[in-house]
């Protein structure tokens, strides 16, 4: 075990280390020695996918629910399959249009739409709370269980959200930029892809080679086990076909739609080239940082492990070994793969933020004196107030779920930006009525199927009244629709919040005109 202020002085020291490497990845790009521009960096970068989720989540849902952790990044897999069609047209457009966003993205396909910009904001910043939420409760969490201390969790949480939030400023807001990337933000990120791949390796090298005698072993013992069905997929292993199908769709969408991709992908893009490598390494490295998720699972169970506290499986078997600087390395990485999101994610949504909903509003003083100051401290005060946003969800309905849970209904969100999206890019019959109309159908639809039954279940909505009354009839179950049953929570939500978007979008791009 580490001592509080050793872990609060060891954080401290990584971040530093982090704003140095971005330091110095500016200043040689300043100087046009760019370290930044290249297919490798551009790369590892996109791997900023890999959140807390990947690293503490997927041995948490591979111990519940066997090989579906898998489809997280089977998706993202096939979709890079087609980045040559779709990610290059998307940065030339970007690039035409000057578009730093999703949400000018979309907007600008349909006669660059204030409403629909400010409505996907909403929707971003409404369905990545979730994620970001995620990100802290298990910085909290891993916090806890390697300081053994439980007391001061919730100080700890406060103080490295606040932490965050003023490293997201350092890397995303120091100044107004009329440059559109951020080279040493990019750098930071690849560098920290780099220490959540190697720490990750390094547990399941520990767990499978030197707690057990390797992947054959580890796979006999749970063959004789009561676990033995999470090997398999169908009825009845925690893997049904309809909820492979649903994750594999949703985290295809995900790698395209979430505000941070598209700020890595798209945004901070050097050169078309890059996708090229990016095609082939961004799936090695989502290989590589699974190729042990199995093993830690089905030996935390060998070994006796709660699956419900299988998500940090990664942190209690080395410690359980008296490895505890391993544990401390993996801290380190999860801690990793959790700012990186956080960081990347706050500076995204703050830009949506400030250019579909703030800038519109104060443009009226863009003559006077501290003009630019002021839009500057407005960033700054959107950044903290997302990423506290996480926080807030994180201690209040975060607690209730496993955090691949979480990470989904974030998914679930961005998802329903598929339909103005692609058929905005392929379909020129499309039309901003049916965009609005589907996005607002299916947010409600999204927000009613899964964030009400998580607020009722965190006690934040009582289930009595008009709202009880709904949820608990078999017409307006939340979890059933229309009486409509074993489909899966994922599966229910995708499938009506997906067809009545649809529906509403093509209908109305049917039936109504497209203005001038």
């Amino acid at each position: 075990m580490f001592s509080s202020a050793n872990l609060f002085l060891i954080v401290f020291s990584y971040l530093l280390l982090l704003f140095g490497l971005a330091y110095i990845a500016e200043k040689r790009e300043k100087k046009g020695k760019s370290i930044v521009n290249n297919p490798y960096i551009y790369s590892l970068s996109l791997a900023v996918y890999c959140t807390s989720w990947t690293f503490y989540g997927s041995v948490g849902k591979a111990a519940t629910s066997g090989l579906s952790f898998i489809t997280t990044y089977i998706g993202p897999t096939l979709m890079a399959c087609l980045w040559p069609i779709i990610l290059t047209k998307v940065i030339r457009l970007a690039r035409t249009h000057r578009i730093t966003t999703i949400s000018d993205f979309i907007s600008s396909r349909y006669g660059k739409s204030l409403f629909l910009s400010g409505l996907v904001t909403v929707v971003a910043v409404a369905g990545i709370t979730p994620y970001l939420g995620l990100q802290i409760k298990a910085i909290i969490s891993t916090f806890s269980i390697i300081s053994g201390e439980t007391k001061g969790s919730a100080f700890a949480g406060l103080f490295f959200t606040l932490m965050l939030g003023i490293f997201a400023i350092i890397f995303g807001a120091r100044r107004l930029d009329s440059s559109e990337r951020h080279g040493g933000l990019v750098f930071a990120i690849a560098f920290e892809s780099l220490v959540k791949l190697i720490t990750f390796i390094l547990v399941g090298i520990f767990v499978t080679f030197v707690v057990f005698g390797g992947f054959k072993e580890i796979f006999e013992k749970i063959k004789d086990n009561d676990y033995s069905m999470l090997l398999y997929l169908g009825q009845g292993t925690g893997t049904d076909y309809s909820e492979w199908f649903a994750l594999t769709f949703l985290s295809m969408m995900a790698i395209l739609f979430l505000p941070r991709q598209f700020q890595m992908a798209v945004v901070e893009n050097y050169s078309e080239s890059h996708i090229r490598t990016a095609i082939w390494l961004f799936p090695l490295y989502l290989f590589l940082i699974n190729i042990f998720v199995m093993p830690i699972a089905l030996g935390g169970l060998l070994l006796g492990g709660d699956p419900k506290g299988a998500d940090y499986f990664v942190l209690t078997i080395p410690l359980g070994f008296g490895n505890k600087y391993l544990s401390l390395f993996a801290f380190l990485g999860g801690f990793s793969a959790a700012t990186s999101m956080v960081i990347v994610e706050a500076l995204a949504l703050s830009t949506m933020v400030m250019n579909s909903l703030v800038m519109p509003a104060i443009l009226r003083f863009h003559e006077s004196r501290g003009f630019p100051k002021l839009v500057l401290n407005l960033k700054r005060i959107i950044i903290l107030a997302i990423i506290f946003l996480g926080y807030l969800f994180a201690i209040s309905i975060g607690e209730f779920y496993s955090l691949v849970d979480i990470g989904l209904k974030s998914f679930e969100a961005v998802t329903l930006f598929a339909p103005a999206f692609f058929l905005g890019l392929y379909w020129k019959r499309a039309n901003k009525a049916g965009a609005i109309a589907g996005l607002m159908a299916g947010f409600i639809i999204w927000f009613y199927t899964l964030i009400v039954p998580a607020m009722v279940k965190a006690g934040l909505i009582q289930p009595e009244g008009l709202i009880g009354s709904l949820i608990q009839s078999e017409v307006f179950n939340p979890q059933a629709l229309f009486g409509i049953e074993g489909l899966g929570k994922w599966s229910h939500s995708l499938l009506w919040s997906t067809m009545v978007n649809l529906l509403l979008f093509i209908g109305l791009s049917v039936f109504i005109k497209q203005s001038r």
